[in-house]
């Protein structure tokens, strides 16, 4: 049976995908539980969400896009683990992805002239909501959000910012040395926040997580543009390299007269 190149084209984009998104995952978990660097993970879901929009403006298949989202986010499972919450979650945002990518794919075909940038920008805040949802959920079961449910703090470099324009005028009208006493504060006041927050520390997780989400959706707006410029300056370069080729075809239209 013969191959013809768009089979190839597909299998190739479905494979690179797969690969980086096992590898972003990878990064991501390292991130969430090891304290590493968030450069590796931020890179790769780049790249990721770069093949997506070329896999959008390349394929012509619903079915090719649909198996590779499917194997995205089952390169999360393998990396995170086959945990039931998770399910829920994954099927959420693989609604986000199918929905973002059709979105693309649409705009595509209802369009007279090929707009990379246009076609790209009809689906990825989708799939950014989705990756977004992904990740958050993640560090749900990471040991940064234990951290936040064990214990609440200010941290001290706003808590310094607040209070020390306030120390320093008292310390210059007394001539007392109240260092000690700024320590004393801090603490206590972090005290009585966890001691009032006692009952609600269930919810704290969530809410954490809930923060994270929205905290992505707005890092994924700048993230969004980087992605549309990369994607459409490669998909520029396979059409001057004659990597790809666009044809202008004649389309039969009905239409109602009176």
């Amino acid at each position: 049976m013969k191959i013809n190149k768009n089979q190839i084209t597909n299998s190739v984009i479905i494979g690179l995908a797969t690969l980086v998104a096992a590898i972003t995952w990878a990064g991501l978990k390292g991130v969430l539980f090891n304290d590493g660097s968030w450069i590796f993970p931020s890179i790769g879901f780049l790249i990721l969400s770069v093949f997506l929009s070329l896999n959008w403006l390349l394929t012509k298949s619903r079915t090719i896009i649909l198996t590779t989202l499917v194997f995205i986010l089952i390169t999360f499972l393998l990396t995170f683990g086959l945990k039931i919450e998770f399910f829920a979650v994954l099927l959420l945002a693989l609604l986000f992805f199918v929905f973002g990518s059709f979105r693309s794919i649409s705009e595509k075909e209802d369009r007279i002239k090929i707009n990379s940038i246009k076609i790209v920008k009809r689906g990825l805040p989708y799939i950014m909501t989705g990756l977004s949802l992904v990740i958050a959920s993640a560090y749900y079961f990471s040991p940064l959000s234990m951290i936040g449910q064990e214990k609440i703090e200010i941290p001290r470099p706003f808590f310094n910012t607040i209070i020390s324009p306030v120390i320093e005028v008292f310390e210059g009208q007394t001539g007392f040395d109240l260092r000690e006493t700024r320590d004393t504060l801090y603490q206590t006041i972090n005290g009585e926040i966890n001691k009032r927050s006692e009952p609600y520390k269930g919810f704290i997780p969530i809410s954490l997580s809930v923060g994270v989400f929205f905290a992505l959706k707005v890092i994924s707006i700048p993230f969004i543009w980087l992605t549309i410029l990369l994607a459409s300056l490669i998909f520029k370069i396979l059409v001057w390299t004659k990597a790809i080729h666009i044809h202008e075809k004649s389309v039969l239209r009905e239409v109602i007269e009176i």
